[in-house]
């Protein structure tokens, strides 16, 4: 069940939906951290079925569809908000409102499954790696990328203060899930770990 927590910040993100794109996070940051996600994703392969997951508003997914055009994309967020636009800005792609604890998919429905910058929300961390490991298929690949900043800076977020390499790590190993890469961007203090499930 989601705390109030959890709700303010799907309430909070479905605010920010409108004006998300338009920010100079997005150009910055967030197109960084994508190009580097999808050229992991494009060093092992093929995918036939994408997942983002706390996908916003479809901008992964857009990009994705530059390079993959016949792979099905399909986005789950759990800002009501970020899905509608999801949805009007990201043709021939699927969106679910949901949480990564509990995504609104079948088992073994996808060979790539990513998060970018999301995971420090989620609520239930754990829970969220073991559905992402429920939904891929066997052999495939779970990339997992969020901030880990140095610990000076971490203190100043509550969302990123526990984020580390070995709690990836560790969340991946109890899913299920092997670590078969992980790569760090210190420029942009980016994690990237990545899990196969067996």
């Amino acid at each position: 069940m989601a705390s109030k927590r959890d709700i303010q910040d799907a309430a909070y993100w479905s605010r920010r939906s409108q004006s998300y794109e338009q920010t100079w996070v997005q150009r910055v940051f967030h197109d960084q951290i994508h190009a580097a996600v999808l050229n992991l994703v494009a060093a092992r392969g093929t995918p036939e079925v994408i997942v983002d997951v706390g996908c916003g508003t479809g901008r992964l997914l857009r990009r994705a569809a530059t390079r993959w055009p016949d792979a099905e994309r399909i986005g789950v967020d759990a800002a009501s908000g970020m899905i509608a636009i999801a949805r009007q800005a990201t043709p021939g792609a699927k969106f679910y409102q949901g949480a990564a604890e509990s995504l609104p998919l079948p088992d073994a429905s996808a060979d790539v499954v990513l998060s970018t910058i999301s995971f420090h929300h989620w609520p239930d961390q754990l829970q969220g790696v073991r559905e992402v490991s429920r939904v891929l298929r066997p052999g495939g690949l779970f990339f997992l990328a969020d901030i880990v900043p140095p610990a000076w800076l971490a203190g100043f977020s509550d969302h990123l203060r526990s984020n580390s390499p070995e709690k990836f790590r560790e969340f991946m190993q109890r899913a299920n899930l092997v670590v078969v890469g992980e790569k760090y961007h210190f420029g942009i203090w980016l994690q990237v770990e990545i899990g196969r499930r067996g």
